[in-house]
């Protein structure tokens, strides 16, 4: 792996799985779709209800890996008391459609303020608010927490490099098709939630369908856009994507 400029980070990681998640596109009202798979304002939510935080701040970076196929279904659910149309009587039974993501399984990585917290609490079992991915009904709970000290790199823009992690599309000069590879796109994913129900800023992603890595050329240093992300070598031929 062709890199420059290398510094080591502190990194965590930890996995989340359920039945079903539900993360739901804003652009959506009389039925609820869903994003194929858990987005960074859901992920940096269920980091907040671990420690006991009602959000994160500083600089927070995450890493969102696959560990299975992408695949969602829709289902017709009750919306009873969800009122209608701004009634206040709360006892209107609305049919909606829901999409789900079957069978969601991640794991994440994060580094930022909060990593020794985190660590400690995922470690120990403990959490201070109840875990979800993405809707009350999804109940999940992260485990299998570990420390790690990765490197942080600067590949090469015409050295290929393989992501285990989904990758945002501002640190993609082109991407590599490989063998049995799908990639898929996400527009437009809030990035930052600021307030009760604010957020800010959006980002694009590339992924691959199948659980497995993204295979792509960055884009050089001096060509790179304001929203930060970082590159960090996992092992001798994969790097995770953090942003």
């Amino acid at each position: 792996m062709d890199v420059r400029g290398q510094v080591r980070l502190k990194v965590l990681s930890f996995d989340l799985r359920g039945d079903v998640g539900h993360f739901r596109r804003p652009d959506t009202t009389v039925t609820h779709a869903t994003y194929p798979f858990i987005t960074r304002t859901v992920l940096a939510g269920l980091c907040a209800s671990v420690i006991g935080r009602e959000s994160l701040d500083g600089d927070n970076f995450m890493g969102i890996q696959l560990l299975s196929r992408a695949r969602t279904v829709v289902q017709q659910m009750s919306m009873l008391g969800k009122g209608w149309l701004g009634s206040s009587s709360g006892t209107f039974n609305r049919p909606t459609s829901i999409e789900l993501v079957v069978s969601p399984n991640y794991r994440i990585y994060y580094t930022g303020p909060y990593l020794q917290e985190l660590f400690d609490m995922i470690s120990t079992g403990r959490s201070v608010f109840h875990t979800y991915l993405g809707s009350a009904y999804c109940l999940t709970f992260p485990h299998n927490a570990r420390l790690s000290d990765l490197e942080r790199i600067d590949p090469h823009p015409y050295t290929a490099v393989e992501s285990a992690t989904v990758v945002p599309t501002q640190a993609i000069r082109e991407l590599v098709f490989t063998d049995g590879a799908e990639y898929g796109r996400v527009g437009g994913m809030q990035y930052q939630r600021i307030g009760d129900r604010s957020f800010e800023g959006t980002v694009n992603v590339i992924y691959e369908v199948n659980g497995g890595s993204v295979v792509f050329r960055s884009v050089e240093s001096r060509k790179r856009d304001e929203k930060p992300y970082m590159i960090l070598a996992l092992d001798e031929s994969r790097v995770v994507t953090l942003w």
